[in-house]
């Protein structure tokens, strides 16, 4: 009831026809697509996150590689197509098919504790040499005989020469079982795997995947943290995203592609000299016009990166006009103000800067700015007993505090409320007695703090600070370190 046939040939050199495997990368580019695409708008509308850049830094890498793998793979499997075999042959596979019919009413037998199926299911082969796979398929029992097809695959001809001579073979189980199988329905085929669907599994061994991921994870921090340092370079030359007051206000600068100041003022008829510094890479220039697109009755020089020009001119009738710079008319524009009230060229500004580009101090000792994550002052002042109003203004976008107490780390004497950004409040309660306190924000204790000194020679609240003198308590545009 056994006949035996070879499907194979010892001296073949026929291995069928290759043609291009499926491939995974355009799903893995399309993937990668998407998270940068999502990344990036993500970033675009929150450049403070600290998860969207380095997010966005993973999506880049990803589409870069993703898109070289996929072009290398393209290129390889059309090789392997056109030469008619991988580049790298995998071993020549054999498998065993062994077929044979279940008598009529014997399919729910052949499936129980006793029965050929069942006995076929146990055979365990896994602990011989090139076994790879085992295959048992029965057809629906519709009235007539049962056909069973059981497929074994060996990894070279050794390995199914050593098992059909060294134990006990699927073909003995079966002949074990004769009761149930039709005489003379048992063959066995020994035959040659060309090509199945194992050729186009995705080998991505363990180590390789954690070289990737980790290379993945390296470039997308360093591309974040570029970023996030970017962004919080253009915050600090724009003031947390507020346009600068200079100190003086006939000085103008500009970056790339930036103003910094978007307001320009000047009195009525007077002979005024605005000194405009390039503090960009590219050309800039100031230039000076009735109306947008009018008229330019002044036009600047257009000057270099780290070069610096004055722009002299009589001012005209009160009025309002507009500047720009003539390099880049659709980003870098704002308004002249012609006004009796401006200050007149040369004079002291009303409220001086502790530098360009720096944190503008405030008129009033008693006022308080905070930005993400800074105070406008390191160090406030008041007089001992007395009844002080501190008002604090969140010009940030994050929420901030300003909370005053004995010492670092200490108790606090006044907590004030946690605001948003754009909100004001004041901060009231009678001063302690002389000497050094501390305060900070609740919600960024580590980043935003100073000293809170109580002096009798500090400024009465409520007195005017003198004219074109800085403020008590106002800091030069840096946080006290740490």
């Amino acid at each position: 009831m056994d006949s035996h046939g070879s499907g194979y040939d010892d001296h073949s050199e026929e291995h069928g026809v290759h043609l291009p495997d499926p491939s995974i990368w355009p799903i893995v580019v399309g993937a990668a697509s998407l998270i940068a695409g999502f990344a990036l708008i993500w970033w675009s509308n929150d450049r403070n996150s600290h998860i969207a850049g380095p997010l966005l830094g993973v999506g880049v890498v990803a589409v870069l590689i993703s898109i070289a793998g996929w072009a290398y793979e393209d290129g390889r499997m059309r090789t392997k197509a056109e030469a008619g075999h991988g580049a790298d042959p995998r071993p020549v596979r054999f498998t065993q098919v062994l077929t044979f019919a279940l008598a009529e009413g014997q399919a729910a037998a052949g499936r129980g504790v006793d029965g050929v199926v069942t006995a076929l299911d146990r055979s365990d082969l896994r602990d011989l040499e090139g076994f790879q796979d085992l295959r048992i398929t029965l057809s629906p029992d519709t009235g007539g005989p049962s056909t069973v097809l059981v497929e074994t695959t060996w990894r070279g001809r050794d390995g199914i020469n050593a098992y059909e001579s060294t134990r006990q073979t699927l073909l003995d189980v079966v002949n074990a079982h004769a009761d149930q199988v039709v005489a003379g329905s048992v063959q066995v085929f020994d035959m040659e795997v060309l090509r199945d669907t194992k050729d186009t599994s995705f080998k991505f061994s363990l180590g390789a995947a954690a070289t990737v991921i980790g290379g993945l994870a390296i470039a997308a921090f360093v591309f974040g943290a570029g970023l996030n340092l970017f962004a919080k370079d253009s915050k600090a030359a724009t003031g947390g995203g507020a346009t600068p007051v200079a100190a003086d206000p006939y000085l103008q600068t500009a970056t790339d592609n930036k103003f910094g100041q978007s307001t320009l003022r000047a009195q009525p008829n007077a002979d005024v000299t605005f000194k405009f510094t390039n503090k960009g890479a590219a050309l800039h220039n100031l230039t000076f016009l009735d109306k947008k697109g009018g008229t330019a009755f002044k036009e600047g020089g257009i000057i270099g990166g780290g070069k610096s020009e004055e722009v002299s001119f009589k001012a005209p009738a009160a009025g309002k006009y507009y500047f720009q710079c003539d390099v880049h008319p659709d980003q870098m524009f704002g308004t002249f103000e012609v006004t009796p009230d401006a200050p007149p060229a040369g004079g002291a500004p009303a409220a001086a800067a502790a530098g360009t580009g720096g944190t503008p101090v405030a008129t009033d000792p008693y006022s308080v700015t905070a930005t993400d994550n800074k105070f406008g002052q390191s160090t406030l002042r008041a007089q001992p007993n007395a009844d002080v109003t501190f008002k604090f203004t969140n010009k940030g976008a994050a929420l901030h505090s300003l909370t005053f107490l004995d010492k670092k780390g200490g108790t606090a004497f006044k907590e004030g409320a946690i605001i948003g950004g754009g909100k004001s409040e004041e901060v009231s309660f009678k001063a302690p007695a002389a000497g050094k306190y501390y305060f900070q924000c609740d919600v960024h204790p580590d980043q935003m703090f100073g000293t809170f000194e109580v002096t009798a020679d500090a400024p009465p609240f409520g007195a005017a600070p003198a004219a074109g003198a800085t403020p008590a308590g106002s800091a030069t545009g840096t946080a006290a370190a740490r």
